[in-house]
């Protein structure tokens, strides 16, 4: 049996490709319900589509384009981005699990391992504690995983406090905004539209979260008032971490599988899934198979957040500068950023003179 600690995204999925290969799959999860609490902005690019079809009810918005603002200046690109209800979308990719036969249980929080084959849970319903054996045991429990911890594979772990909330906000509903410059240190701003009258406005920061929060609410809305939190962490990609140990696997956010530009995991961690998927079917090494399937993207976006963290505001404008022209608005376009080798090296093709940035990046 294959135990799979999390019902996100990343393990829903993962159980979802091991129970169509024919695997017995239990995925546990610590909440009474899948989906909550809510803790991510939920856009993402087109690429979902080479995992499967969005349902529409799990659709709250098509955007057409991003608003790129930094201290004086901003520009418009063309893009197409989906922004999801996360419950809604974490619930379709469990139902998607259950119908190919894996098993999900509600209220069921890990506590240890037990060995390399048994684990110790807490039945939350009933307040029991019982022992589950499984062959294979996956850590899909997010930052700070509890399996990850026990399994001794949690080391240098850091990450980005990602603080949001979902605001009244009257806005161009066919685009999002994300702010960039020394009032959004080390990360960024973004404002999502999420209906007519709401959007999902946060910052990321290393520290001091809330006061840069609030800052950036006010200014943006002229307000101090939230209707809801949906906050987390975000985890920094470390690639020397160790997602395998034996028969003990990580994926998603407990293995820092996020892109560093944008704290993006839902892609990443779907990629990650299938990956995993084959390395447990085939018994290959998931460290080695990671690093050659992802590794080399999630890598590019660690190095780019290094050289971002590193702008100044006259970088950011040379740069929005450089962005608004035609050709590389196409490029934009054109690749996403769930391709960044592409996406990059058609822009120093094209546009030579972010040279500038790139020769930053590698020094």
């Amino acid at each position: 049996m294959i135990a799979i600690v999390g019902a996100g995204p990343a393990g829903s999925y993962l159980g979802y490709l091991l129970a169509r290969q024919g695997k017995d799959v239990a995925i546990l999860e610590e909440h009474d319900r899948i989906g909550a609490p809510v803790q991510c902005t939920g856009i993402v690019t087109h690429s979902i589509e080479k995992f499967f079809r969005l349902k529409q009810n799990v659709i709250a918005k098509m955007l057409n384009k991003v608003i790129v603002v930094g201290k004086r200046d901003r520009i418009e690109v063309n893009v197409d981005e989906i922004v999801m209800w996360r419950n809604k979308f974490d619930e379709f990719v469990a139902e998607m699990a259950q119908e190919q036969g894996a098993k999900i249980l509600l209220n069921h929080k890990f506590l240890q391992l037990n060995g390399k084959s048994k684990i110790k849970v807490k039945d939350k319903k009933n307040n029991s504690v019982k022992e589950i054996k499984a062959d294979v045991i996956v850590g899909a429990d997010g930052p700070y995983s509890a399996v990850a911890k026990a399994a001794g594979m949690d080391s240098n772990y850091k990450h980005y406090i990602g603080m949001q909330a979902k605001v009244k906000l009257s806005m161009d509903t066919k685009a999002f905004e994300t702010y960039f410059g020394s009032d959004f240190p080390n990360f960024f701003g973004w404002c999502v539209p999420e209906s007519d009258e709401a959007a999902r406005l946060g910052v990321g920061c290393l520290e001091n979260a809330q006061e840069y929060f609030y800052r950036f609410l006010e200014k943006r809305t002229g307000k101090k008032e939230i209707l809801c939190w949906e906050s987390g962490l975000i985890p920094l990609y470390n690639p020397k971490m160790a997602i395998q140990n034996g028969n003990i696997y990580l994926i998603g956010d407990a293995a820092t599988q996020v892109k560093a530009t944008t704290g993006g995991g839902i892609i990443p961690s779907l990629k990650a899934a299938q990956t995993l998927c084959d390395c447990i079917v085939n018994s290959k090494n998931y460290n080695k198979e990671f690093k050659r399937h992802s590794g080399k993207e999630l890598l590019l976006h660690l190095k780019l957040r290094s050289l971002l963290n590193r702008f100044s505001d006259k970088d950011y404008e040379k740069l929005i500068e450089m962005m608004s022209q035609e050709k590389v608005r196409k490029i934009l376009k054109k690749y996403d950023r769930d391709t960044p080798i592409p996406l990059v090296a058609n822009l120093l093709l094209r546009e030579p003179r972010f040279l500038y940035f790139a020769k930053k990046i590698f020094s």
